[in-house]
């Protein structure tokens, strides 16, 4: 089945990438593949994934299952068939951006220093990301050494991270040391870390986030050109 899903989704290896890595790194549960698509659950993350080419197909698919906690999904009919059915609090469209080269970023240095955080910055990383994950996600991020710190003159600025799912995220660059240039060092040192461990750096950003998609390829990603859906209960 592995192989059958993973020749439907390198069809289109940029947009299917989120699904792509966890097969690739193996903690997935397939639930179907087949020549019209697939469809996964990463037990890593815990998130659910369906690429289809039939409607009719999905909702047979979805309906075989309990209502996923976290889906994310490639068709809208199918996103808005999901979120009609379950009320998800949470309905976002994303494109897909990927680092297809196999070479380091070169990025201007502003002197930041980069260090991986502990739970000692927790408290710090959730005040100035708490409009975005709870606690105890972060908490867990920064267990599993997956948060990034940069210090610039000895003051923590910002941060990065890694999402469970395998996608870059977590992005945060305080207030006041906007306009440095810190998010594009801090981005690229995080693609950098990923390459070295012989990962394919990939984050999801919501279409209409001009400036991160513009940052995003300023570092060489590459973006998809159809969209996705991302629905949280």
């Amino acid at each position: 089945m592995k192989e059958i899903a993973l020749e439907y989704l390198e069809r289109n290896r940029v947009l299917y990438m989120a699904m792509i890595f966890p097969i690739k790194r193996g903690t997935v549960n397939i639930i179907y593949a087949g020549q019209d698509g697939a469809f996964i659950k990463d037990m890593e993350s815990g998130v659910s994934m369906i690429a289809i080419d039939n409607l009719d197909k999905g909702k047979e698919l979805l309906d075989g299952v309990l209502k996923p906690v976290h889906i994310c999904v490639y068709r809208k009919d199918i996103a808005e068939y999901l979120y009609e059915k379950y009320g998800y609090r949470k309905y976002v469209e994303n494109v897909q951006a990927v680092y297809m080269n196999k070479s380091y970023v070169e990025v201007k240095s502003q002197n930041l220093k980069i260090e991986l955080l502990t739970l000692a910055n927790l408290d710090w990383v959730y005040e100035n990301y708490c409009d975005q994950l709870d606690y105890s996600y972060l908490k867990s991020r920064i267990e599993n050494g997956a948060i990034y710190g940069g210090r610039l003159e000895g003051e923590l600025c910002g941060f990065i991270g890694v999402h469970a799912d395998g996608s870059i995220g977590i992005l945060k660059v305080l207030e006041k040391f906007r306009g440095l240039g810190l998010a594009l060092e801090l981005e690229g040192n995080m693609i950098n870390t990923l390459l070295k461990r012989g990962d394919i750096p990939f984050s999801q950003i919501e279409f209409d986030n001009e400036a991160s998609i513009g940052l995003h390829k300023k570092l060489g990603f590459e973006i998809s050109k159809d969209t996705l859906y991302r629905l949280i209960d």
